[in-house]
C-alpha cells in the first residue's frame, strides 16, 4: 500500500474532486501545477451528513490518508491529510497569456555559469597522471 495524499484547495473538495493525489510534495506540485503544502483537517460531520462522508472519505482511509477518531461525544472525527494548493492551478493556456512560456525542469543557475567564476589553473604539470597505475 502506497501513502497517497489528495491535492486540493480545501478538505470537501478532497473529498468530492480531488485534483489528483501524490506521495511526495514535489509530485504533487508538478501535478497541482502550483506550490502545496500538506495539511490535516478535522471533519466533524453532522448526523444527517455522516453515511455520505462515510462514504466519502472511506477510499482516503484504506489509503492511509484519512484516520477515524472518537469524539467526546461519541461520534465519529475524522482527519483528513491532503496537499492544499496555494493558488489556483494555471494551464499552460493561461501562462502563455501571461507572457510565460511552459515551465521547464531546468534548475541550473545562471550566476554559476558567469565568466570568471572559476579559476583557471595555469602550468599544469605534465606528469600529474603519473600519480595513477
Amino acid at each position: 500500500m502506497t501513502l497517497a495524499y489528495p491535492i486540493a484547495t480545501s478538505a470537501d473538495t478532497a473529498l468530492t474532486s480531488p485534483v489528483g493525489e501524490a506521495r511526495t510534495r514535489y509530485e504533487a506540485a508538478k501535478r497541482a501545477g502550483t506550490s502545496v503544502t500538506l495539511e490535516t483537517e478535522w471533519l466533524k460531520p453532522s448526523q444527517a451528513d455522516l453515511d455520505s462522508v462515510i462514504g466519502l472519505i472511506t477510499v482516503w482511509m484504506n489509503s492511509g490518508a484519512a484516520q477515524k477518531y472518537e469524539g467526546t461525544d461519541g461520534r465519529p472525527v475524522f482527519a483528513l491529510n491532503y496537499w492544499k494548493m496555494k493558488e489556483a492551478p494555471q494551464t499552460d493556456k493561461k501562462r502563455a497569456m501571461q507572457g510565460e512560456g511552459p515551465k521547464s525542469d531546468d534548475h541550473a543557475d545562471d550566476l554559476y555559469f558567469r565568466k570568471g567564476r572559476t579559476k583557471k589553473i595555469k602550468g599544469i604539470d605534465p606528469d600529474q597522471m603519473d600519480l595513477f597505475d
